[in-house]
């Protein structure tokens, strides 16, 4: 004898394993109440697919005469025996992909039973039955409407949703009239409401089910048992083994210390380690009704949320446990004002050196940027002694006294809209590369100072071309003077520059003119031309 393949034979004794209802257990008949001028003949013609059939009804409850019906009297009739009115399902909100019989989905879009939906591994469908109720399918999530019905002259919905994979929420309004119904079934479960907010898994690879009930009560039936699952319990339907006693779901987090503003397009969002808690789930939406959902995130560590345009926005974030139940929501607002993008600073670098006096700042051109707020500051920003200016291009110039700086730019549109600020770069300006003082000429050589700091090593450039395009004599020291061999009688140029220990070099200073007599008194040597 051939044996069917485990997962298959899994699934079909989990089929009924799971029934989630409330009142009678299948919901397969209606009662009817019997009012002032019925007759089984009349009803006959006003609800059933074939009028003729009332007799069944009759037999069914015992009816003596059909043509006089005590007021008040419940009739039982079987669904089987009703004329069905078809109704539609509305898609209330779509975000990302999201599909109706592989044709994609719009909002407004008018839902007949028999579609088969899907949503994509960013998309989100947010649903809205013909009694109010609303349904939504997260990603990775195929659903079958397979009846969506009311009756004629009955109140209520009859409305029946195949779940194949993923995740369905569910919010259902209060079930009322004798039509009433709302059935979620799964490969492993069949989940009856009559107004509550419930959620339903589904994995058929494992062959498991997974309910979750906030707000109303429910009933689990299985293999012969039955029990009550109440507001704040879930419920596991394993492929094999009894079915699992109902557990608590998690609270509700704290997000009390969650930030509240991003200046940053990429959004970011720290979970904390808790004790008992497996992982997330961070749903985010622009309206705080979630419909749609933009996005949804799982998993611990941390959350990232990138791409979304400037706005207010709103988190919905559970924690789930070791069985996999999925608990209480919690709320958040946060705002992101990340746009105009600042631009990118260019020079200087951050941290970087400069020397006093003319220091040019530029920066890359950013999108949207019709021109640039710069600021520059000694302290925070914030007092009166901070430069601010709006520029035009991508550069702009200031004269500098040595000290410790900080500069920041931010992008501007043309109505005037400002983005956030870059991050802050900082900038040491030095003094400028001391001067040598006039040499000491003697008969074998020339003799330089100047004043230096500690740590400091200096380069230096003797030249008889005031370009300095060829020199004579060039190196690096570590103490603020050097000895040049004296040259030929003429005319020549110095100049030296400062090399910190953190390998910054200075700008060369001003070039000195230094004569080297022939024929003069000994005491001519010591007057240098300074500057040329």
């Amino acid at each position: 004898m051939r044996l069917a393949p485990l997962p298959a034979l899994a699934r079909s004794l989990l089929l009924s394993a799971l029934i989630l209802v409330t009142g009678h257990a299948l919901g397969e008949e209606i009662r009817y109440r019997v009012a002032p001028g019925d007759t089984l003949i009349g009803l006959g013609e006003r609800l059933l697919a074939q009028p003729a059939a009332w007799p069944t009804v009759q037999r069914l409850n015992g009816v003596a005469d059909p043509y006089r019906i005590p007021v008040g009297t419940e009739l039982r009739i079987p669904r089987a025996l009703l004329r069905p009115q078809p109704r539609a399902v509305e898609v209330e909100a779509v975000s990302g992909a999201a599909s109706a019989d592989g044709r994609p989905l719009a909002a407004g879009a008018q839902l007949a039973a028999g579609s088969e939906l899907s949503t994509g591994e960013d998309g989100h469908l947010a649903l809205r039955l013909p009694d109010g109720s609303t349904l939504d399918l997260p990603p990775r999530t195929r659903l079958r409407l397979d009846a969506v019905h009311g009756y004629p002259a009955l109140q209520g919905e009859d409305v029946k949703l195949r779940l194949e994979e993923g995740r369905v929420e569910s919010r259902t309004a209060p079930q009322r009239g004798p039509a009433a119904r709302y059935r979620v079934e799964t490969p492993t479960a069949v989940i009856g409401v009559r107004g509550t907010e419930f959620r339903v898994a589904t994995d058929p690879q494992a062959g498991s089910s997974r309910a979750e009930v906030t707000p109303g009560r429910v009933e689990v039936a299985a293999r012969g048992s039955r029990r009550a699952l109440d507001a704040g319990f879930g419920l596991l339907a394993a492929a094999r083994g009894p079915l699992g006693a109902p557990q608590a779901l998690p609270q509700a987090p704290d997000l009390s210390g969650w930030p509240t503003a991003f200046i940053e397009p990429v959004v970011r969002f720290a979970l904390p380690q808790v004790e008992g808690v497996a992982g997330w789930r961070v749903q985010l939406a622009a309206t705080p009704a979630f419909r749609p959902v933009l996005a949804e995130r799982s998993g611990s560590g941390e959350v990232r949320f990138d791409g979304l345009p400037d706005g207010d926005y709103h988190l919905r974030v559970r924690t789930i446990d070791a069985h996999g139940l999925e608990g209480y929501d919690a709320l958040h607002a946060f705002a992101l004002k990340a746009r105009p993008e600042p631009p990118f600073p260019g020079q200087p670098r951050d941290a970087g050196k400069a020397v006093a006096g003319a220091v040019a700042f530029g920066w890359s051109s950013a999108p949207e940027a019709a021109r640039y707020r710069f600021e520059l500051s000694t302290a925070d920003f914030d007092d009166a002694q901070t430069l601010r200016e709006t520029v035009e291009g991508n550069a702009t110039r200031h004269v500098l006294e040595p000290g410790e700086y900080r500069w920041r730019l931010a992008s501007v549109r043309a109505d005037g809209d400002q983005g956030p600020w870059s991050a802050v770069s900082r900038l040491s300006v030095r003094p400028p590369a001391a001067t040598p003082e006039p040499p000491e000429i003697g008969d074998e050589g020339l003799v330089f100072r100047w004043a230096g700091e500690a740590g400091q090593r200096f380069e230096y450039q003797f030249s008889a071309d005031p370009a300095f395009a060829s020199v004579l004599h060039t190196g690096v020291v570590d103490q603020p003077a050097v000895e040049l061999p004296r040259p030929a009688p003429d005319t020549y140029f110095m100049r030296v520059r400062a090399i910190e220990a953190d390998g910054f070099v200075g700008a060369w200073s001003g070039r000195q003119g230094v004569i080297v007599p022939a024929d003069f008194p000994w005491w001519m040597l010591l007057l240098p031309l300074l500057v040329l």
